[in-house]
C-alpha cells in the first residue's frame, strides 16, 4: 500500500473543491446535462471523450518513468528505494482504474446511441492542451494535473449524480462513471491524495508555503482549462443543431 511522503496535505482541498465547484455550477454544458438535455449529454460524452481515452494512456507512459534521483537526494536512498515500488504501484493501478473508467463513460454514452470505441471523433484544440498536459515530462506538472483532474471528476461526478433528469434518462437510473467517482472507496490514500504527495514530493524547493502556491497555480490553471473546453465542447451543440 502506498504510503504517504507528507503527512498532512499542503493545498488547501476546501478551498479548491469551491473553486472547482463554481466552474462547473457556471458550465453551461454541466448545466444542460443536468436538465437532461441530450443534445448537450451527446456532446458532453464525445467532447470529452479523447481526454478521458488520452488520460489513461498519459499514465501508462507514467509507470515506467518516474525519475528516482530527484526524490532520493531529497528524502535518503533507502527510503525511497521501498517507496518507489509502491509509487509505481500506485501509478499502474490508477491507469487499470482509468481503463475501467474510460469503459463506464463508453458504457454511458451508449445509451445515448453514440459508440465511442467504434468511431472517431475530433479532439477540439482545448481538449488537445489538456492531452498535452497530461503528456509532461515534468513529473510535477504531471502531478499536479493528475490532481486537478481526480478534483474535476469527483465534483462533476456529484453534481450530474444528483440532477434526476440526468440519472433517469439511464436504463438504470443511475451513470456508473459518475457514482465510480462521486462515492469512490480507496483501501489507503486516495487518487488526488497519491497525485498531490508526488507533486510536492518533486517539487524542488522545500519551502512549503512556495511550494503550495505553486501547486496550487498548476491546478487551478488545469481547472480553468477544462472550463474553456467545456465551452468548446458546448459549442458543438449548435454545430448539432445545423
Amino acid at each position: 500500500m502506498y504510503a504517504l511522503l507528507f503527512s498532512e496535505p499542503l493545498v488547501n482541498r476546501a478551498e479548491m473543491r469551491v473553486f472547482t465547484r463554481e466552474k462547473i455550477y457556471s458550465s453551461a454544458l454541466a448545466r444542460g446535462a443536468a436538465q437532461g438535455d441530450e443534445e448537450t449529454i451527446r456532446a458532453m460524452m464525445i467532447g470529452w471523450w479523447p481526454f478521458i481515452q488520452a488520460f489513461e494512456r498519459a499514465i501508462d507512459v507514467r509507470v515506467g518513468h518516474l525519475p528516482i534521483k530527484p526524490l532520493v537526494q531529497r528524502f535518503g536512498q533507502t527510503r525511497i528505494k521501498a517507496f518507489f515500488s509502491e509509487a509505481r504501484e500506485a501509478v499502474r493501478e490508477m491507469k487499470e482504474e482509468e481503463g475501467s473508467h474510460a469503459i463506464l463513460w463508453a458504457d454511458g454514452a451508449r445509451e445515448f446511441g453514440l459508440d465511442l470505441f467504434g468511431t472517431h471523433y475530433e479532439t477540439l484544440p482545448t481538449v488537445q492542451k489538456l492531452i498535452a498536459n497530461a503528456d509532461s515530462e515534468d513529473p510535477v506538472i504531471f502531478f499536479s494535473w493528475l490532481a486537478a483532474v481526480e478534483y474535476i471528476a469527483e465534483e462533476l461526478a456529484a453534481y450530474l449524480c444528483h440532477a434526476p433528469k440526468f440519472t433517469n434518462l439511464f436504463a438504470k437510473k443511475h451513470w456508473t462513471w459518475g457514482l465510480a467517482h462521486d462515492e469512490h472507496e480507496h483501501h489507503g490514500p486516495s487518487h488526488l491524495e497519491i497525485d498531490e504527495d508526488l507533486a510536492r514530493a518533486y517539487y524542488p524547493s522545500n519551502d512549503p508555503e512556495i511550494t503550495r502556491a505553486a501547486l496550487t497555480t498548476n491546478m487551478r490553471e488545469c481547472i480553468e482549462m477544462f472550463e474553456k473546453a467545456g465551452i468548446e465542447i458546448y459549442a458543438t451543440t449548435d454545430e448539432m443543431a445545423h
